[in-house]
């Protein structure tokens, strides 16, 4: 299951992805605004962690590393980007997150125009 939308609709998916509780939490807190590059684990639950990544987009972008089993959340926090998951593409852009299978190949990093910094944060649930 893939799900693409505004953050401002996140709430609404907390009984398909309880994890989605904490992930709010953390973002509410500003966390991954502040934090640097780096995989971060909140105190108040263990089994979801989230990797920081600052990074610029190109044309040939690069692929994502796998997280057989787990469900995988991205967010942009700065710039834009191109995300490719089981070919179908989103722009992330601040204000989406996208939801996907850990498991799946995902090509992250392209970009649309001229190659552009980013700052995403993925969590992993």
């Amino acid at each position: 299951m893939m799900v693409f939308d505004t953050l401002a609709e996140l709430e609404s998916y907390e009984g398909a992805f309880p994890a989605i509780r904490t992930i709010i939490d953390v973002m509410d807190r500003s966390l991954p605004y502040e934090e640097g590059a780096g995989t971060y684990t909140p105190p108040e639950n263990s089994s979801v962690s989230y990797i920081i990544d600052d990074f610029l987009s190109s044309s040939k972008g690069f692929d994502a590393e796998i997280h057989q089993g787990r469900t995988v959340m991205e967010i942009v926090l700065e710039g834009d980007e191109i995300i490719q998951v089981e070919g179908s593409v989103f722009r992330m852009q601040p204000g989406r997150f996208l939801i996907y299978s850990g498991s799946s190949p995902v090509k992250r990093g392209l970009s649309y125009t001229l190659p552009a910094p980013v700052k995403a944060v993925r969590f992993v649930f």
